[in-house]
């Protein structure tokens, strides 16, 4: 069985400096973190990257991967591909979380498109040993995971994986469907962004998911597969990016990620 290993986006906490997220992440007794490009690390700021390994070295965590936004909007500009590749490389990250388009449809051209720049940017990335993960997300191809299984099939690329995340943008799931996705996309599963919506936006404790976590963090425990290093379960998106809520939320999951490995 797979160790999972707890985490933090650094996205939960975008108005902090890149020193306090990582001070913050040591406090909570985290022991990873997916620094984003959108604020902390973007592509092409070696001396962001520089800093924000330096700094997860400091607080005694590991860089869990490079949380891009590669591929969200459509075929990356000039250069942004191998911009988000090199900064992952100078961040010392194993992984790079990528995106599928928004309003992608299977059957068109955009597709193809995107089939086409995966394949590409995996085998960039792949020669550097770094792993690609796909942004398990509503109104994109990995809306559902047979959307996901078919992208994946598309690309084939032996480094490409997808997260998983609570679907929000449906219907309330029930806990054994959440655990029936992680069981379903099995060998294809990276990591998994954690946190608990009521809704879009309705963000609520952690500890109100456990029901849902218990089972998904279990059934990632029994995933097996292509995937060779450990799993991060990273925080995300805490009620109001509250600095309290993320120590409260961060206590929910070291407890139950101890419960699993006590089992």
């Amino acid at each position: 069985m797979n160790v999972i290993r707890s985490g933090l986006c650094s996205v939960t906490l975008r108005t902090e400096p890149i020193d306090q997220v990582a001070r913050l992440v040591a406090e909570c007794g985290l022991r990873g973190i997916e620094w984003g490009s959108d604020v902390h690390v973007r592509p092409g700021d070696a001396v962001a990257a520089a800093r924000a390994r330096a700094a997860t070295v400091a607080a005694d965590a590991v860089v869990a991967s490079y949380g891009s936004y590669l591929f969200a909007a459509g075929p990356p500009a000039d250069g942004e591909a191998e911009a988000v590749l090199a900064t992952a490389v100078a961040l010392g990250a194993p992984n790079i979380r990528v995106w599928a388009g928004f309003g992608v449809e299977s059957d068109s051209r955009a597709y193809d498109s995107l089939v086409h720049g995966l394949t590409f940017f995996c085998a960039d990335a792949r020669r550097h040993s770094v792993t690609v993960g796909l942004e398990y997300h509503g109104g994109t191809p990995t809306t559902t995971v047979a959307g996901t299984v078919a992208l994946l099939d598309a690309v084939g690329a032996p480094n490409l994986f997808t997260y998983w995340q609570p679907p929000y943008w449906r219907a309330p799931t029930a806990p054994g469907s959440d655990a029936a996705e992680v069981a379903d996309l099995g060998r294809r599963l990276s990591h998994l962004h954690v946190y608990e919506w009521a809704g879009a936006e309705d963000r609520r404790p952690l500890v109100e998911g456990a029901g849902r976590w218990s089972e998904v963090l279990l059934a990632t425990r029994a995933v097996a597969g292509e995937w060779s290093g450990d799993r991060y379960a990273l925080l995300e998106f805490v009620p109001a990016d509250d600095v309290a809520a993320l120590h409260r939320d961060a206590a929910v999951l070291l407890g139950w990620l101890d419960e699993i490995e006590a089992r």
